[in-house]
């Protein structure tokens, strides 16, 4: 219990008499809320059921001799109101700590969403660019022209090989199994993993000759290991048109 004895407070006494006299309520429900009441007044007074058992069963306490300074009495209820703020101050400084905590965890929540986002738009477009390139290449493919070559009745005609666009280098010699190609974005990323977090060699621009060396598979993703006239590096394969 603390120095100032509450049992002394006048107003203290009522409110206990009160709450204990609402315990015998023949209502269930009024006498639990009078139980939860009487403990949360006693918690704020730092007593317990005990500490009111046991005052309960002393004999009555002399009163304060009349001698007593009003200077000690003001003393001692300006502790007990002091005492009682700073237990409201710990309880909204700990109610403010949670809220921001909360607050702080939604914003890194948000934020990864966000993130999140943006790389898929990014990876979409991504994805979109090459698509329009290989639609492209494929209309130019069926437009241009394939002069037929004389056989034999009834033999099979062969395929005809697409023809390579304008401008694409001949000085990149091929080697067995490997395949002509050319950029079909620019600034076509040559990386040194088959990774799109790996480092970047080289840049190429859209229509660059290239040659593909080999396919690998990682995951989901198929990635080419092509060279260039200035560098070699992994692609993604939708990034690159095959001849």
């Amino acid at each position: 219990m603390s120095d100032l004895d509450p049992f002394a407070d006048q107003a203290f006494v009522g409110r206990l008499q009160k709450l204990l006299s609402m315990l015998g309520s023949g209502q269930p429900a009024e006498a639990e809320t009078a139980r939860l009441k009487l403990i949360a007044f006693l918690k704020q007074h730092r007593l317990s059921l005990t500490d009111v058992s046991l005052r309960l069963g002393e004999p009555p306490r002399p009163r304060a001799s009349f001698t007593q300074g009003a200077r000690e009495l003001g003393l001692e209820r300006e502790l007990a109101i002091a005492r009682a703020a700073r237990q409201e101050a710990e309880v909204e400084a700990a109610t403010a700590i949670a809220r921001a905590t909360e607050l702080q965890i939604a914003l890194q929540r948000a934020a990864f969403d966000v993130g999140r986002a943006l790389r898929a738009e990014a990876r979409s477009r991504l994805i979109a660019g090459g698509g329009l390139a290989v639609a492209a290449a494929a209309l130019i493919y069926a437009a241009w022209p394939h002069p037929a070559a004389p056989r034999a009745p009834g033999a099979r005609v062969p395929v005809a090989a697409a023809p390579l666009p304008p401008g694409l280098a001949a000085s990149l010699r091929l080697r067995p199994g490997e395949h002509l190609g050319q950029a079909a974005v620019q600034d076509l990323a040559l990386r040194l993993q088959p990774n799109d977090d790996a480092d970047v060699r080289a840049f190429l621009n859209m229509g660059e000759p290239l040659v593909i060396e080999r396919r690998e598979r990682v995951g989901v993703q198929t990635w080419l290991y092509v060279r260039s006239q200035s560098a070699a590096g992994y692609v993604r394969s939708g990034d690159v048109l095959r001849y």
